[in-house]
């Protein structure tokens, strides 16, 4: 770190630890997002305010710090301190995470926010402010990206705190700007096969139409689409569906609400004739398209094998508006998002402890919790797929 600029008077650090603030700074936090290297559409105000409202509780602490040189904002680390369990252990958090597993969300590509040129600057300064702060005896970081700011940053500074890496498979991305991105003969040949052969069927029939959401007004429907063939794709892997959780349905209603008319959210809708077939739920910034949910109907999976055609439709929709990846986010391999040509980048947890006392008290809990979770496997218990 630029020890010199960090320590000078024109370097301070504040935190912002109430809504009404937190609302404040969206301007500020949507202008930092646009220019900065670790930017995606899960380092939105909108994301991670729309999950403070539906899913903090009265025991969290929020915790937004902010990095400012000269009065301007050149930084923002977005956390929240968690208390669980009997003994009310405090976990600080990125916002966004930590929410149980039956509501989950799902935020990945989590990072410190800065802007550019200050990159190293702001990262380093993250972790000497966890390591002086009096709440921050243990954090956990998921889901970051192996080139994210806040992981290099831990590995410059390995002796300010006790980390620990956890690998937790990898992100999977289609590269758009690619000549054969988007088209069916960039599938493995065992399943091209299959796909033609749909691909006869469909057109025999008229075709997968396309059909997006136009205005705010049409989400709900969209929504109620969405959510049947979410159901069936779900049930077809033996899992509930994750709309089946009413936080996980209000956060998604209200950020779709919040984000639609910066285009950074749409629900595609593809059709046959006047039968439903797939829906992809996506997310957008400007070089980037998320899938992030979708579903199938499960009558028509074998003959028409609907959700590859919806993937590949969005995949030159994105291309054609400029965008340069199709991003199929976070799996563990083997995944069938190999099929389409992705890129891989590993991902991590990373967590921090400020004594080596907090550090084996964490790992005692984890052997406890695997524990528990082989003797319920051996009794017949199972956990939520």
């Amino acid at each position: 770190m630029n020890t010199a600029l960090a320590k000078s008077p024109e370097f301070t650090i504040s935190v912002v630890a109430d809504n009404t603030a937190f609302a404040a700074l969206r301007p500020e936090w949507q202008s930092l997002n646009a220019s900065a290297a670790s930017s995606s559409f899960f380092m939105s105000w909108e994301w991670h305010y729309t999950w403070w409202q539906v899913y903090s509780t009265p025991q969290d602490q929020l915790f937004i710090v902010k990095f400012m040189i000269n009065g301007a904002l050149v930084g923002l680390l977005p956390l929240y301190l968690r208390q669980s369990g009997l003994m009310r252990a405090s976990t600080m958090m990125f916002l966004g995470t930590g929410e149980p597993e039956a509501d989950e969300v799902a935020t990945e590509y989590l990072d410190v926010l800065a802007a550019p040129g200050f990159e190293e600057v702001v990262a380093d300064a993250a972790i000497y402010w966890m390591a002086a702060s009096e709440h921050c005896h243990q954090v956990e970081f998921r889901f970051l990206l192996d080139d994210s700011l806040i992981l290099n940053a831990s590995r410059r500074l390995p002796d300010l705190l006790h980390f620990e890496e956890r690998a937790t498979g990898f992100r999977y991305r289609v590269d758009l700007r690619e000549e054969q991105a988007g088209h069916l003969e960039h599938l493995p040949p065992s399943r091209l096969k299959r796909l033609k052969r749909s691909q006869k069927a469909l057109e025999k029939e008229g075709g997968l139409i396309q059909h997006s959401v136009s205005n705010s007004d049409e989400l709900a429907s969209a929504f109620s689409g969405l959510i049947e063939l979410n159901h069936e794709r779900q049930e077809v892997k033996q899992r509930k569906s994750a709309f089946a959780s009413i936080k996980f349905h209000k956060f998604h209603h209200q950020l779709s609400q919040c984000a639609f008319d910066q285009g950074a959210v749409n629900i595609h809708q593809f059709k046959l004739g006047s039968s439903l077939l797939a829906v992809l739920y996506c997310f957008y910034d400007e070089r980037n398209c998320y899938y992030y949910q979708s579903g199938f109907s499960k009558r028509s999976a074998n003959r028409y094998m609907p959700l590859t055609f919806a993937h590949l439709a969005e995949m030159r929709r994105s291309r054609d508006s400029g965008r340069h990846y199709y991003d199929f986010m976070r799996a563990e391999p083997p995944t069938y998002k190999d099929e389409y040509g992705c890129k891989t980048t590993a991902m991590f947890n990373l967590f921090a402890f400020t004594s080596e006392h907090h550090m084996k008290l964490n790992k005692v809990k984890r052997s406890a919790r695997r524990n528990v979770v082989s003797l319920l496997g051996r009794a017949g218990i199972k956990r939520r797929p």
